[in-house]
């Protein structure tokens, strides 16, 4: 019998979801009609309910709510199954942005196996095969203070001997077309509504470099050697779940949100521009050895 997964959003947090949903399968996935086709990647899921668009029909054996919002609960409350909700964390998160403290919060993976009663999978938890020889960049975020600095990535760039990938999403075009023509040198852009040609692209990624986006959860989930760039948000506020290194500037001002800001809330955005492109080659190369040294 069927089990239900609702979590309607964001790009990130459905990634996550791909360490449970393996586990739980066959499963229908409930989230909103842009991430159809990221749910439909995901192990163990065999339809997908675009919400608003689709009915939810059963039955259901169990409904996993990995959401936790008002909506989903209430979404869960009249389908008929066993029910089980993540724990929110809610006041705890709000405490360790204003207070910057570290409060004792299970990473958002170790919440959702905890809801769904499964363990967390290994990775990789979305499945692609390619040549695995480009440099994948993500230089755009939803939060700009999220962003490490345009002329930065290109400068990456130029010193890779290979491939370049830079994706995104229709909303990012100019930016992405900006970096496109830094670069100096042929570099493919992907910017879609969907996932297909993100998906497949990923295949393709030797290494993927970018704040801490959903996309950059996407390349590691699939398998590809993510580098992050965190800035207002911390690696460990419990999203981060990766292996590998991790860039951050030890400042006091951080986290400055839970999940962003747009613009530094004091002006001078050290927690980007502290970090040189010298200190994102150095960690690059790190990684690029790592499997023969």
């Amino acid at each position: 019998m069927q089990t239900l997964v609702i979590r309607f959003s964001s790009l990130g947090d459905i990634v996550l979801a791909g360490a449970v949903t393996g586990a739980l399968g066959p499963v229908s996935f409930l989230t909103h009609p842009q991430y159809a086709d990221l749910a439909r990647a995901l192990p163990g899921v065999t339809s997908v309910i675009r919400w608003g668009q689709d009915p939810i029909t059963g039955p259901f054996d169990t409904i996993v709510d990995l959401h936790g919002s008002t909506r989903s609960r209430w979404i869960a409350a009249r389908t008929r199954g066993k029910v089980r909700t993540i724990p929110r964390y809610s006041m705890s998160r709000r405490l360790r942005v204003w207070l910057k403290t570290q409060p004792e919060i299970p990473s958002v993976v170790d919440r959702y196996a905890s809801a769904a009663q499964v363990r967390v999978a290994p990775k990789p938890w979305i499945r692609v095969s390619g040549s695995r020889d480009a440099l994948i960049l993500i230089p755009c975020a939803r939060w700009t203070a999220k962003r490490w600095p345009i002329g930065r990535y290109a400068e990456l760039a130029r010193g890779w001997d290979g491939p370049i990938i830079i994706l995104g999403g229709p909303d990012d075009l100019s930016d992405l077309r900006a970096l496109q023509g830094a670069i100096g040198r042929d570099a493919e852009m992907i910017a879609e509504a969907g996932f297909q040609h993100t998906l497949k692209a990923l295949g393709r990624g030797a290494l993927a470099v970018g704040g801490d986006t959903g996309l950059l959860h996407l390349c590691a989930a699939a398998g590809v050697p993510a580098l992050p760039i965190f800035g207002p948000t911390c690696s460990t506020d419990g999203f981060w779940c990766h292996d590998g290194p991790v860039l951050e500037e030890a400042l006091s001002c951080r986290p400055c949100s839970r999940h962003g800001e747009n613009g530094c809330p004091i002006g001078d955005h050290l927690c980007m521009e502290k970090i040189s492109v010298t200190h994102v080659q150095s960690a690059m190369e790190t990684m690029r050895c790592r499997p023969s040294c």
